[in-house]
C-alpha cells in the first residue's frame, strides 16, 4: 500500500493500514458469530484476502524511522495469530525487529522525543505485542512513556513539542489521541501491571481529563471506540480520578530536557536548540533566545545542561574560524569543486556564553555571563505572542506578527489573553538587527530585544502580576 506523499509500496503504511482492518475484524468477530449472517460472513473474508496479502509485504519490506519498526512488528505478530499457517515466516521476521532492541529509555522516551504524536504511535504498538504474547515488558514501555507524557502537559492541557525530532515539533495539541492508551492502563488488573500499578491512578485520572475536557471543548472524540468495543475491561472502566499533574520536576538528562510546572506557571530548559527556554502562563508561552551573529553563528545553542536545586545553568560555546589555504594545491580551481573540509581552519577567537535560569515564586530569572571576545553585540530576544498589548508608564501598543522593539530601560507589562506579565529591566547598548542572512526571524509572534556588548553580566525576569 502507498503513502502517497512521499512512500510507495511501504511495509510501513502497510502494517498502519493492517492495525485498522485487525481492530474492525476483531469487532466483527466479537459482534458478529460466524455464520449468523451470510453477508458479515462475505465481509470477513475478504478482510482476511486484504490482511493476508498485507502481510505478505509487510514481511518482505523494510522502513524508514525508528517507529515503523515497531508498526510492522505488532502487524506481524497479530498476523501470525490470525493465520497460523504464516506465522513461522512472520515471527521470524518480527524476531529480527525485535532483536535491535526497542528504544525505550528507563524515563520513558522514545528515540523520536514525538510527544505529539509517535509516541503515541509506538504505544499503540507495544499495547497490541503485548495482547498477541502476554509479555509483561511491552506494558513497561507503554507505563513508562505515559507517565513520562504527564510531566509534557502544560497548564493549558496542550502538549509540549518543541523537543520533538519529527513533524510535530511547536505543534501545540491536546493529548487526545492517548486517551484510549491511559485508559487501557488504567483498566488493567493490578496484578497484570506489576510494578506499574502505582501509576494507576494518574492513568485514570488522565484518562479522565482527556475526554472530558474533549467535551467541553466541543471537540470530535478520540478515534477508538473500535479498540474499546475490543476490550470488555476498558468498556466497563469506571473513573476514580481526574485530572493532570499540580506539579512536577523532571531532568531528562539523555535528551537534554528540564520539565517544570509549578503552581501558576510551567517552564521547559532545551539543550541543543536555540530557542532554549519557554515559559508558559495559563494560554500564553513566550520563550527567550539570544542572538550572537557570530562568524557563521547566529545564535547561542547551548550544548549543556545542568539541573540545580531552583532552577538550571545553559552553556555554550561559540568560535569565530578563517579558512587557511590547503597545504598542497587542489586538484581544481573550481571553488565548489574543491574539498573544503581537508582546509585547515584558524580559530581566532571564542565566546563562552552561560545562562543561569532561577525559579521565582511568580516566574523566572534569567542571568547571563559572557567570556571571550570582546565588542560582540548580543541580543536577549523575548518572543511573545501575537496580539499582545504592551504598555509601560510611556507607550500602550498591540504587538504585531514579525515585529519588535528594544527595551532600553525599565519594565514592559505584557497583556496577554487571561495572562499578565512583566518583563526587565530592559537594556539597549545598540540597535544591531542580526547579519545579512540566516537569522531565525521570529514571523508568528512578537520580539522585545534587550542588546548587550560583550563582556556582559546582565538579569532579566519575566514574572506573572
Amino acid at each position: 500500500l502507498d503513502y502517497p506523499t512521499c512512500n510507495f509500496n511501504s511495509a510501513a503504511d502497510t502494517s498502519f493500514c493492517f492495525k485498522r482492518l485487525f481492530a474492525a475484524y476483531r469487532v466483527l468477530e466479537l459482534y458478529e458469530p460466524a455464520g449468523a449472517d451470510k453477508l458479515v460472513d462475505t465481509l470477513r473474508e475478504k478482510y482476511r484476502f486484504v490482511m493476508r496479502r498485507s502481510l505478505e509485504m509487510i514481511r518482505t519490506g523494510g522502513f524508514h524511522t525508528p517507529n515503523h519498526r515497531w508498526g510492522i512488528t505488532a502487524a506481524l505478530m497479530q498476523g501470525a495469530g490470525l493465520f497460523p499457517d504464516l506465522a513461522p515466516e512472520l515471527m521470524a521476521r518480527a524476531g529480527q525487529y525485535l532483536a535491535e532492541g526497542i528504544d525505550g529509555s528507563a524515563d520513558g522516551e522514545y528515540a523520536e522525543r514525538s510527544t505529539g504524536n509517535y509516541n503515541a504511535v509506538v504505544n499503540n504498538a507495544m499495547m497490541a505485542m503485548y495482547e498477541e504474547s502476554g509479555d509483561p515488558d511491552y506494558l513497561g514501555y507503554v507505563a513508562r512513556n505515559l507517565h513520562m507524557m504527564l510531566t509534557y502537559i502544560d497548564p493549558d492541557g496542550t502538549i509540549f513539542t518543541q523537543n520533538s525530532t519529527r513533524q510535530d515539533q511547536g505543534k501545540a495539541d491536546y493529548p487526545d489521541k492517548y486517551f484510549y492508551q491511559y485508559l487501557f492502563m488504567a483498566s488493567l488488573p493490578e496484578e497484570k501491571l506489576g510494578e506499574y500499578g502505582k501509576y494507576r491512578g494518574e492513568f485514570d485520572a488522565a484518562a479522565h481529563r482527556i475526554i472530558r475536557d474533549n467535551q467541553e471543548r466541543g471537540d470530535l472524540a478520540p478515534d477508538c471506540l473500535h479498540i474499546i468495543m475490543a476490550n470488555e475491561e476498558m468498556e466497563n472502566h469506571e473513573f476514580t480520578h481526574y485530572g493532570f499533574l499540580e506539579t512536577y520536576r523532571k531532568f531528562y538528562p539523555h535528551s537534554g530536557v528540564l520539565r517544570v510546572k509549578k503552581e501558576g506557571y510551567s517552564y521547559t530548559a532545551i539543550r541543543g536548540k536555540s530557542a532554549f527556554l519557554f515559559f508558559q502562563a495559563g494560554e500564553t508561552r513566550t520563550y527567550f533566545k539570544i542572538g550572537e551573529s557570530y562568524c557563521d553563528v547566529r545564535n547561542f545553542i547551548p550544548s549543556e545542561i545542568q539541573e540545580t536545586e531552583d532552577g538550571c545553568i545553559l552553556k555554550g560555546q561559540a568560535k569565530g574560524w578563517y579558512y587557511l589555504p590547503f597545504e598542497t594545491a587542489p586538484d581544481t580551481s573550481d571553488w565548489w569543486a574543491m574539498d573544503h573540509t581537508k582546509r585547515e581552519k584558524l580559530i581566532s577567537s571564542h565566546l563562552d556564553l552561560t545562562v543561569t535560569v532561577k525559579e521565582l515564586s511568580d516566574g523566572l530569572e534569567l542571568s547571563v555571563k559572557t567570556e571571550g571576545l570582546d565588542r560582540l553585540p548580543l541580543r536577549f530576544e523575548t518572543c511573545i505572542p501575537a496580539g499582545a498589548v504592551l504598555e509601560n508608564s510611556h507607550f500602550w501598543m498591540k504587538a504585531a506578527a514579525g515585529e519588535g522593539m528594544i527595551l532600553r530601560e525599565g519594565e514592559l507589562k505584557i497583556h496577554c489573553g487571561n495572562e499578565n506579565l512583566t518583563l526587565g529591566p530592559g537594556f539597549g547598548e545598540h540597535e544591531f538587527q542580526g547579519h545579512y542572512s540566516g537569522e531565525e526571524l521570529n514571523t508568528d509572534g512578537y520580539t522585545v530585544y534587550c542588546n548587550a556588548y560583550t563582556p556582559a553580566e546582565k538579569t532579566i525576569y519575566l514574572k506573572i502580576f
